[in-house]
């Protein structure tokens, strides 16, 4: 089996960066990305996410690895969700159309032979969502990946879930992935993995191993203390109990290096929030942390940028660092060391070089060292 990793990403500004800057896959080692539409992707003037969106995914077409795109997000107010044809075909034409605005007309020597985007369903989708992926499908031929989030189902009602929606999107079992979603994890309870063994025998066995992937993320929603620190990954550890009892058959999946779940609708994060840092080795997870010098109980302009460079010099500085020509979020880090060519004062800069770290580190694992 070969081994493909998944990673979960937010249509935010920082993740849709790191994306544009993931480079050609000529082994096919680098992982798969879904991205997951926030209420925040709005396709409206002036408006910067969608356009980012929209380039990030026209990049993976080039690359010939289209994102995989998850809409469970979105609420029915969303501009994207209220648009014909539903937030897939929307987005999809919004592609196309980028491609030959960039290359012109589409020659299969210009644009790889793949869709614009494959549709993330859960498995508990209604008619009418299942109903728009079939119509999409009809535009253009495309796998379809089905997300699986709530596992106290018992496995045959989840079985029939994965045929109704095979049915309804009129797809065969050759052009279908599953994710079995955990979400957050801290640790690696047994339940859990007998729990996520039970319903990855029968999806491996309907789909096979190389089109399931057990999906979970273990990125704390929020950040304490300034000490820098390793966190274990325990997405990892559980990961390998289930592969273990599996044989192997089945793939990996996390979260980057955010948390799984989104912001709650109507939340907002502070405007100046202290720089950080989660920069992923091998099993665990090094965090930075920084306290802007405050003048008069303020932030001044330029603090967190400075603090950021202090944060980057600590790293550079370690023996985890993995140099700059590691990826385009490590040449970007080196260079925002103190006395550097670059400055960082904002989340999505700190959040699309750790994210640029993570999708590169993640293509040059292998299973046993992840």
């Amino acid at each position: 089996m070969s081994f493909r990793p998944l990673v979960a990403l937010k249509s935010k500004m920082g993740e849709l960066k790191a994306i544009c800057h993931t480079t050609s896959d000529h082994q096919g080692t680098s992982p798969r990305i879904v991205v997951e539409l926030l209420d925040s992707v709005a396709p409206a003037d002036g408006a910067q996410l969608f356009p980012a969106l929209v380039e990030a995914a026209a990049h993976m077409v080039m690359m010939g690895r289209p994102l995989w795109v998850d809409t469970h997000a979105l609420s029915g107010n969303a501009a994207l969700a209220r648009r014909p044809g539903g937030p897939f075909e929307f987005l999809d034409q919004s592609v196309e159309a980028r491609l030959v605005t960039e290359f012109g007309l589409m020659t299969s020597l210009q644009v790889p032979d793949v869709p614009p985007l494959i549709p993330v369903v859960p498995d508990c989708a209604t008619d009418n969502e299942l109903g728009l992926v079939a119509s999409l499908r009809e535009h253009r031929e495309r796998d379809v990946v089905v997300r699986f989030r709530a596992l106290n189902a018992p496995v045959s009602d989840l079985h029939q879930r994965l045929r109704r929606v095979a049915r309804l999107v009129r797809t065969r079992p050759d052009d279908m992935h599953a994710v079995i979603d955990l979400g957050f994890v801290e640790t690696v309870p047994p339940a859990a993995v007998r729990q996520a063994v039970s319903v990855a025998r029968m999806l491996v066995d309907q789909l096979g191993p190389e089109s399931t992937t057990l999906l979970a993320g273990s990125v704390p929603a929020t950040r304490n203390g300034f000490v820098t620190i390793a966190r274990d990954r325990p997405e990892v550890a559980l990961w390998l109990a289930v592969a273990e009892e599996l044989d192997g058959a089945i793939q990996y999946g996390d979260y980057g290096v955010t948390h799984p779940a989104p912001p709650a609708s109507g939340t907002s994060m502070a405007r100046s929030p202290n720089p950080y840092l989660y920069y992923t080795i091998p099993g665990s997870t090094i965090v930075f942390r920084r306290q802007p010098t405050k003048v008069d109980g303020k932030t001044p302009s330029g603090a967190a940028a400075e603090a950021f460079a202090d944060l980057a010099e600590e790293l550079v500085s370690r023996p985890e660092f993995a140099g700059g020509d590691y990826s385009w979020g490590d040449q970007e880090l080196a260079q925002c060391r103190r006395g550097g060519r670059r400055t960082a004062g904002s989340v999505s800069q700190w959040l699309s070089m750790a994210t640029s770290h993570h999708l590169s580190h993640l293509a040059r694992r292998t299973p046993n060292n992840l």
